[in-house]
């Protein structure tokens, strides 16, 4: 297996992890219900992570925190928004993720019209919003490159296909889709097999125990094309994992690249898997072929 880590991406500064060194113990220890309170009262984008814990829309308050300035809603607001989009890791590292997937997933697009494929099939299992797919085609095709994208998408979660649905529809982009609401489990009986050349399924491994998350990547492995890719990511071990249980998010499985590549290899791939770890150690990227 190959690790690679990006520095580009989003990070703390010298003032922002000496702060850290007293914030984090205190996020990690103050009591639950005491941490919610204080999230919901300072902060509207806290206060929906709170209240939403786990879902796409708590992903996407998080996604989207550059999409409005950071004192629209006044200085108070602000500076609540300030501490909780950028002194807590977790934001950052869901932007950063995002933006490591949507650059894998435009390089084997690129790659794959470049080798003269025009009818480019894609599945994303439990993919939410689908932002990363949405934001990376919409690029290619701003740059002119001719294609042709089928996407499908699974997700348990309406309210996630819904804000998926309207993402893409905002982009000109609905058509290329097929909406699945559905567990990834029973995804057998909606696909056919061999017939994707990209698989993403990303934010979703990290709520499977080991075995389960084996006989997923297996359905995948079956369904990708030969040749195909698999980009796939879990959360790692971090110092916030106290902070994130307590916040009321749903219980996850923290791994490290090794967990994560013998799952890998134990679902059937055999290539060498490249991991991209984003800068502040949250979030692991794997990328496979099949």
């Amino acid at each position: 297996m190959k690790i690679s880590v990006r520095k580009d991406l989003e990070g703390h500064n010298f003032l922002v992890k000496g702060l850290r060194l007293f914030t984090v113990p205190l996020m990690n220890h103050i009591p639950k219900s005491f941490l919610q309170k204080i999230m919901i009262k300072t902060s509207l984008d806290a206060g929906t992570v709170v209240k939403t814990g786990g879902s796409t829309m708590a992903l996407e308050v998080m996604y989207t925190r550059y999409h409005r300035s950071l004192f629209s809603r006044g200085i108070s607001q602000g500076l609540s928004d300030l501490f909780w989009h950028h002194f807590i890791s977790q934001p950052k590292a869901l932007r950063n993720r995002l933006k490591i997937v949507e650059e894998v997933a435009e390089s084997r697009i690129r790659s794959l019209v470049g080798d003269g494929g025009k009818n480019i099939k894609i599945l994303n299992i439990g993919g939410g919003s689908s932002r990363a797919l949405i934001h990376g085609i919409k690029k290619l095709k701003e740059e002119g490159l001719e294609f042709s994208p089928e996407i499908v998408n699974i997700d348990k979660d309406e309210r996630a296909i819904e804000m998926g649905k309207n993402l893409s529809k905002n982009l000109g982009l609905l058509n290329i889709f097929t909406w699945i609401n559905g567990d990834a489990r029973e995804m057998d009986s909606e696909i056919k097999p061999q017939s994707f050349d990209i698989v993403e399924m990303v934010g979703l491994m990290d709520y499977f125990k080991d075995e389960r998350a084996v006989k997923v990547l297996e359905i995948v492995y079956k369904n990708l094309k030969k040749g195909g890719l698999f980009i796939v990511a879990n959360v790692g071990f971090n110092d916030e994992m106290k902070f994130v249980e307590k916040t009321g998010w749903p219980f996850m499985h923290y791994r490290t690249v090794k967990d994560i590549n013998d799952i890998i290899e134990k679902a059937g791939f055999e290539k060498e898997t490249n991991f991209i770890l984003e800068p502040l150690g949250v979030h692991i990227v794997a990328i496979v072929e099949k």
